[in-house]
């Protein structure tokens, strides 16, 4: 199993921005991970620290079938309600994202 590392050894962030998409018609929402989470972390699910916009979330990136435009299958992870709410932001909105795997 690959452990990604900064150069001081310490497991790596991620940090990049995404739009929060809405999951269907439901009032759940989601980011995709922008990267490979096979190449990144050697698995297809992977147990992570996240923050949105600095709001803290324990939750894991996964496959949950999402394809973007050309076809490849997106990994994601979940945004509460309550963090949206927190945030103040909603379904096609940018945030802040940073990612870390647990231990």
């Amino acid at each position: 199993m690959k452990k990604e590392c900064n150069e001081t050894g310490k497991m790596k962030d991620y940090q990049f921005n995404a739009v929060i998409r809405q999951n269907g018609y439901m009032d759940a929402s989601y980011i995709i991970f922008p990267y490979n989470i096979r190449e990144e972390f050697g698995k297809g699910r992977v147990k992570v620290h996240a923050t949105f916009d600095g709001a803290p979330y324990d939750g894991s990136i996964v496959n949950m079938g999402i394809k973007d435009d050309d076809g490849n299958i997106c990994y994601i992870i979940g945004i509460t309600k309550a963090i949206r709410r927190r945030i103040g932001k909603s379904f096609g909105d940018t945030v802040a994202v940073t990612i870390r795997e647990r231990e």
